[in-house]
């Protein structure tokens, strides 16, 4: 077997932070847990076919996340029939929860980054008001424009315009320490 290339860590560069994302695989991980990474009493054959039955899903990565943005279509929809109707937001933000959550292993990470933005305006905003509900379909937008166009690189240029964008129309009504407040509170 040839040895593996070593993945190098992905730096996204925020207006006052940097977050540095560390590549990590199924045999990192599993690694780590058996300490020092030591391979006694851990089966690592196994984690090659972990790994391998995962790069064997990953033809089927596009369509699942094609179904996802449809169901975040979905829940726009009925959001917009009633903005202010809980039930609305809560569905909403499952779909783009999911999204968030499976956008990197789908190989969508800048959908995933998107839906993340998404949530925190629909946990920050204090009232969806007009100005909420059209940041709420920017963020739609860009997710299925990622998908649509499979944008899978999470440093192109243009996206991370966007999402540049997004964040600091999402901080202008949810605001900027939002997100040090909470840490704060959790830690």
């Amino acid at each position: 077997m040839p040895p593996k290339k070593e993945k190098k860590p992905e730096t996204i560069v925020h207006k006052d932070h940097s977050v540095i994302i560390p590549p990590t695989t199924l045999r990192d991980r599993a690694m780590s847990i058996g300490g020092n990474g030591s391979k006694d009493g851990f089966d690592t054959s196994a984690l090659e076919k972990a790994e391998e039955a995962l790069a064997a899903l990953a033809e089927d990565f596009s369509s699942w996340m094609h179904e996802e943005t449809n169901k975040l279509e979905a829940a726009r929809e009925s959001f917009h029939k009633a903005p202010q109707a809980e039930d609305n937001q809560q569905i909403l933000y499952r779909a783009s929860h999911d999204i968030r959550g499976q956008g990197r292993t789908f190989g969508y990470p800048l959908a995933g980054e998107i839906a993340d933005g998404l949530c925190d305006l629909l946990d920050g905003a204090e009232d969806i008001n007009a100005q909420v509900i059209e940041l709420v379909d920017a963020h739609i937008d860009a997710i299925r424009a990622v998908v649509r166009d499979d944008v899978r690189d999470g440093s192109d240029k243009v996206a991370r315009s966007v999402v540049a964008e997004l964040r600091s129309a999402r901080e202008a009504i949810i605001g900027v320490d939002r997100f040090v407040k909470i840490t704060a509170d959790v830690y």
